[in-house]
């Protein structure tokens, strides 16, 4: 059952990778010529030493043709393996991060309360691995068991008995190592777990780097990383000695063979048995002993791959349940466009709950003008950033509807629109909104189309940051070389660079300070588009036509003047 669940989940995996499939075949195909040209050269070799001692004779010109044309071969196949092989790995990486990020695209993590350093291992370190699995191991394995079966059927065709000998062996080979697959299993399990834990304490201490220095837990970090990684490689460790326990009995069954080969070739070509029928020519005994050797080194090969592979299971099993994830918005079979002209919002009894909690929002309703700039107000957690993300259709409502309204009142749900219209007409600026890392240019182009270096400049100057700025100013991670009134510029002027009819603005600014507040709001109420703001600020709301209540009673939203 834990040998079908293991291949389940590598399974699960492979619809993703389904274009990439010619290319597993074919580094399939090398490898398993090139393991044939390799076993062919072993046998040759053996074969003209068993001559030359047996009946003292040189290998002739054929031997030398087929030994410099295997040799040739080898070289050529190993070669392009390798280049097959590298490249499939690169593409393999890829398509499983791009699903991933996909799936992450659509889920939305931050609904679900997911950890972000659980998640980055999965996206690092567990695709590093498979991706190394699916481009290259199981071309190796596929290989591998064509050799055994190409020796198994040569042997069984010169000698019988030695092709059962064969047989037998790599039974209990394989026996061996299903026997030990679930300690290597339960070990490769805990170790895997081990390290994700590792990776969100790093995270954590790492995003509250201000607070471990403040109260001084630096040393209560360091300790707890410490164990962590101790129990992690103490876990590890035990997994190698019980490999390297596998590969000792392995080693002592491989000998067995060996000399059952040996005892049974050397029968058949009376060496042991005087008198008897021969079989088989003694200055073959070699040769088949090599082939013999061969074929069984293949199954080892194999089953050592497969005890271990059982780390990477769990690591498969994360990856496939990312991609698995729900989407938290529906993808709509006939994308309807956007019309044109101005447009408004619309909140059509909208209710909506995370997973877990009690409903945020209940059959909410209220509705924006075309151009009209309204501000939403209530107590924390009474829904303003939900209401905020679900008119950015971060997320669907569980009931009712959002929709972008016409100046002649018609209005569409956005669950119904093309996504790439629907993000060029609405353009979100969060109070956690991140720059990446790169140019300012870079990030006023993230989610746009082409502008020019003049518009660019033209929006640093609107929001008041060409005096400290440049387009070709590098950010770093995070934009952390900035403060947090001029990363709220910048993620204003990012979202002003894409033209959007409607802005949505979430509490960013929330923690200004109160003469850039005032800028942030002067470049807001300049906007000639529709504006939904969220803020408890009074400077921020006295600029807005309108303020909603959004913990007001349902279907009738309190509206007070601004």
């Amino acid at each position: 059952m834990k040998t079908l669940s293991a291949s389940r989940a590598f399974r699960e995996l492979l619809p993703v990778l389904r274009p990439e499939w010619r290319g597993m075949l074919w580094s399939y195909v090398l490898g398993t010529a090139s393991s044939l040209a390799l076993a062919g050269l072993t046998v040759l070799t053996a074969w003209a030493v068993g001559h030359a001692v047996v009946e003292r004779t040189a290998p002739g010109p054929l031997w030398w043709t087929l030994v410099l044309g295997l040799v040739l071969l080898r070289v050529v196949l190993t070669w392009r393996e390798m280049d097959v092989s590298h490249a499939l790995a690169y593409r393999v990486l890829a398509r499983l991060r791009m699903a991933l990020f996909d799936a992450y695209a659509r889920s939305v993590p931050g609904r679900r309360r997911e950890h972000s350093g659980r998640a980055a291992a999965v996206a690092m370190e567990d695709i590093e691995k498979l991706e190394f699995f699916y481009a290259h191991t199981i071309a190796q394995l596929g290989a591998s068991l064509t050799l055994f079966v190409a020796s198994l059927v040569t042997a069984s065709v010169l000698l019988p008995e030695a092709a059962l000998v064969m047989l037998v062996g790599a039974a209990v080979v394989a026996s061996s190592a299903l026997y030990w697959a679930g300690a290597a299993r339960r070990l490769g399990e805990r170790e895997q777990r081990e390290r994700s834990d590792l990776s969100e304490r790093v995270v954590d201490a790492l995003g509250a780097l201000r607070e471990v220095l403040a109260y001084g837990l630096v040393p209560r970090i360091v300790a707890e990383t410490s164990d962590a990684t101790a129990r992690a490689t103490t876990l590890a460790r035990r997994r190698e000695l019980l490999s390297h326990l596998v590969t000792a009995i392995r080693e002592l069954i491989i000998t067995a063979v060996i000399i059952g080969v040996i005892a049974t070739s050397a029968t058949a070509a009376g060496v042991l048995s005087e008198g008897g029928p021969v079989r088989l020519s003694p200055a073959e005994l070699p040769a088949l002993i090599a082939l013999a050797l061969a074929g069984i080194a293949a199954v080892v090969d194999a089953t050592d791959t497969l005890t271990r592979l059982h780390p990477l299971v769990s690591g498969a099993e994360r990856v496939a349940a990312g991609i698995r994830r729900p989407a938290v918005v529906s993808v709509p079979r006939a994308p309807r466009g956007l019309p044109a002209g101005p447009l408004g919002l619309r909140f059509r009894n909208v209710s909506f709950s995370y997973e877990g909690r009690q409903p945020t929002l209940t059959s909410w309703s209220t509705a924006l003008a075309p151009g009209e700039h309204v501000g939403l107000v209530g107590p924390s957690g009474a829904g303003k950033s939900t209401v905020i993300a679900l008119a950015a259709r971060l997320w669907d409502p569980s009931e009712g509807t959002v929709e972008l309204v016409t100046a002649a009142g018609e209005g569409v749900p956005v669950a119904e629109l093309d996504d790439a219209a629907l993000r060029g007409a609405v353009a979100l600026v969060d109070q956690d909104a991140m720059l990446f890392h790169g140019t300012v240019r870079d990030n006023l182009l993230r989610g746009c189309g082409p502008r020019s270096d003049g518009e660019l400049a033209a929006l640093l100057e609107r929001v008041e940051a060409a005096s400290w700025i440049s387009l070709d100013d590098e950010l770093g991670e995070a934009g952390v070389r900035l403060s947090g009134g001029q990363r709220a510029r910048l993620c204003l002027a990012r979202a002003l660079a894409r033209r959007p009819r409607v802005l949505l603005v979430d509490e960013v600014t929330a923690s200004l300070d109160p003469a850039t507040e005032r800028l942030v709001s002067d470049v807001i109420a300049e906007f000639p588009g529709t504006v939904l703001i969220a803020s408890h600020r009074a400077e921020t709301l006295a600029r807005l036509e309108r303020v909603v209540d959004v913990a007001a009673a349902p279907l009738t939203a309190r509206d007070t003047g601004g």
